[in-house]
């Protein structure tokens, strides 16, 4: 078969949601190191006016790999968990399946923030002229991070010990 000969279409569908999960967690690193340099003292005060109009770009440029990289994560991990669920023990990929299930699951959980976040986004959108960007964008990187520490980064360590288990049962 050709499509084989280059890569192995199982082995891309086990690796995929840790490639696209890892992409995630790097963009949410990033997101925090880069927005966050506004709220150092040494930038807070010329940054309070700068925030809104800066965001606004940022997060325009920025959502399609949140739109992207998650519902791949999510796709590609049920897509594993269905492989993996077969009758004999090869298929169940050395237990791998319930770990793509965790870690779809956590990715999916991403979007449980939402109802948190969207108002801080919207005040951010909505902040130029008003003088308040490093109170609104602290408040939206409060909610980043801990949506970072509790789902995007166990979603990963999901997804990678998944894809270890699945690899190393071939």
């Amino acid at each position: 078969m050709a499509s084989g000969r280059f890569v192995d279409p199982m082995t891309l569908l086990r690796v995929t949601p840790l490639v696209t999960s890892t992409a995630a967690v790097m963009f949410s690193i990033d997101q925090y190191l880069f927005l966050d340099n506004f709220l150092a003292p040494a930038h807070r005060e010329r940054a309070n006016e700068l925030v809104p109009s800066y965001f606004k770009t940022f997060f325009r440029k920025g959502i399609w790999i949140i739109m992207t990289a998650y519902p791949l994560s999510i796709a590609t991990g049920v897509a594993n968990v269905y492989r993996s669920s077969g009758g004999t023990a090869a298929a169940k990929l050395n237990g791998a399946g319930r770990w793509y299930a965790a870690g779809a699951a956590l990715a999916f959980a991403h979007y449980a923030f939402v109802p948190s976040i969207m108002y801080k986004v919207q005040a951010l959108f909505e902040g130029e002229g008003k003088g308040e960007g490093n109170k609104d964008l602290k408040r939206w990187l409060d909610v980043h991070l801990v949506r970072s520490v509790l789902v995007d980064v166990p979603s990963w360590l999901c997804f990678a010990t998944a894809c270890l288990k699945s690899l190393g049962a071939q």
